[in-house]
């Protein structure tokens, strides 16, 4: 019959394997839709992307995803009696993609989160009825090792059994959850503006983003700023909508707390946007509804006690040991920069009268760690559609790139160490300054700095028989080494730490000096 109890805890833990990149290029042609007019000029085209199903098969890890294009052109023949210069259209297309990262041998149960951007995209005529459209899109992956092991945390049961514990820091995941959130707004068109003939854009950006952990919950908010550009009836004038909406949720997650770490993604995936009548019969409603999907992961950063080492005078105790290599959250922070640049259009020549709407999205460039921050720079690509003073081709499109770069405060951060960072938009805005266009946009940077730890950990304990040892002296007289410790030195002569404090009169183990002479007993006493 087993003479201790052992008593073991388990660890859930996930560590950054690596980050990895990859591009996917657009190349594809297009046929208007025949309920559009001839296509005369391609003004330009704004693309988003977005990740639809991810999962790993074998060595490799799959992505699909979906494209959604929405090109501006100027028709062949259109002619409008009340103004004659307001010549317009746009058209949506859709494609779906597909990709995969190449796993090395050890990286066959991997999580992976994969996000992909536009990194380029520009619309070319082709003919009157089709469209070119070439870019690159970006892949960005992080893998990352899931998994569970148990340790030693203490022994109970026989009274003469010594253990030795140590402290370690560890984080542990605690909880995950996916989320949905529905959206929907109404917007009104008010009798100073035009009815709604045709809804050209309808773009959605998500901002002021929250998560609150409590007890066993957390609590998720953020806005959704929606932008729907449309042309009027009477006049064929390009008009624009805005409504900003705040969505939340509040779920429960057994197990954490308000102290823990957490981490969150937001995405709006599925628009549906329909153009209504008002109570005058007129077309002066657009009806929004939008599929917002998310993950939460709250993970744990505490201290351990667990076992370091354990003996016993009196029987035979075998400690197995393994290395495990754990991840560790340093911690997670972010900011806010400003942006503000200027932005030309291809010809000098044209005169700006009017923006009509802008667009864009932000990116990290480069990520690295410091001591005691992290320093990151990034790009903003802006998209402006424009009215020009020229009546023959009265719309334009202008893009640019705008750098920005910031830090973030970190303590504890040391360089070496891995960083997630993430750049989303806040908010962009664009006006007329000297025939160029200045762009102010907000930029929130968040950022999660992480390290590997490399430990010995004891997984179990073998006990064996009782034992009665040869008889030692009765007494030994010790000079203490540079490394020796009470527990060192208790270990090898079989006896406990309590046993020699007392016959040397110690009253801490500190007290233990190099070139000290002290006694131990032998056995044959105790």
């Amino acid at each position: 019959m087993s003479q201790i109890d052992i008593i073991k805890e388990s660890v859930q833990y996930e560590q950054l394997i690596k980050e990895s990149s990859s591009n996917h290029v657009l190349k594809g042609e297009y046929l208007i839709r025949d309920s559009h007019p001839d296509m005369k000029e391609v003004l330009g085209v704004e693309g988003k992307a977005s990740i639809t199903n991810k999962e790993v098969l074998g060595d490799k890890v799959m992505v699909e995803g979906q494209l959604n294009y929405t090109v501006f052109y100027l028709p062949k023949d259109e002619v409008t009696s009340d103004a004659p210069s307001n010549k317009i259209h746009s058209v949506e297309f859709t494609e779906k993609f597909a990709n995969y990262l190449d796993l090395d041998n050890d990286e066959h149960r991997v999580l992976c989160e994969v996000e992909c951007e536009i990194e380029h995209i520009e619309a070319s005529w082709m003919n009157e009825r089709k469209v070119g459209i070439d870019g690159l899109l970006a892949l960005k992956w992080e893998l990352y090792r899931s998994g569970e092991f148990e340790y030693v945390k203490d022994i109970e049961g026989k009274e003469d059994i010594q253990i030795l514990k140590k402290e370690e820091t560890i984080n542990s995941v605690k909880g995950q959850k996916d989320l949905e959130l529905i959206g929907k707004s109404m917007m009104k068109v008010t009798m100073d503006k035009p009815e709604i003939e045709e809804v050209l854009k309808c773009s959605m950006n998500l901002h002021k983003k929250e998560i609150k952990v409590g007890e066993d919950r957390i609590y998720v908010g953020c806005y959704c700023k929606i932008d729907v550009l449309y042309k009027g009836k009477e006049n064929k004038e390009l008009v624009t909508l805005q409504d900003d909406v705040y969505l939340s949720k509040e779920e429960e997650l057994v197990g954490i707390g308000s102290d823990m770490i957490s981490t969150l993604g937001l995405e709006v995936k599925n628009s549906e946007c329909t153009i209504a009548a008002d109570d005058l019969g007129e077309s002066r409603v657009v009806n929004i509804e939008f599929q917002i999907k998310g993950k939460v992961k709250v993970y744990s950063k505490e201290k351990i006690e667990l076992l370091k080492d354990a003996y016993s005078p009196s029987m035979n105790v075998e400690l197995s040991k393994v290395n495990n290599e754990l991840g560790i959250i340093q911690g997670t922070n972010s900011t806010e920069v400003m942006v503000k640049d200027n932005i030309y259009v291809k010809d000098e020549k044209v005169k700006i009268e009017q923006i009509i709407c802008t667009s864009g999205n932000a990116s990290i460039l480069e990520k690295i760690v410091e001591d005691d921050r992290v320093r990151v720079e990034g790009v903003i690509k802006a998209i402006v559609l424009y009215k020009s003073t020229d009546e023959e081709v009265c719309y334009g499109i202008a893009s640019g790139e705008m750098p920005f770069s910031t830090s973030i405060e970190f303590k504890g951060a040391k360089e070496g160490m891995d960083v997630i960072a993430k750049a989303s938009l806040e908010n962009i805005d664009a006006s007329i300054e000297a025939n160029t266009i200045a762009i102010r946009a907000t930029v929130a940077v968040s950022a999660k700095v992480c390290y590997k730890i490399n430990k010995e950990w004891v997984t179990d304990i073998i006990e064996g028989p009782e034992e009665k040892k040869e008889k030692k002296a009765s007494v030994t007289i010790y000079v203490v080494g540079k490394e020796d410790t009470l527990w060192n030195l208790a270990k090898k002569y079989c006896t406990t730490i309590d046993e020699l404090m007392k016959l040397n009169d110690l009253e801490s183990q500190e007290d233990l000096k190099v070139g000290d002479r002290i006694i131990i007993p032998g056995r044959a006493i105790f």
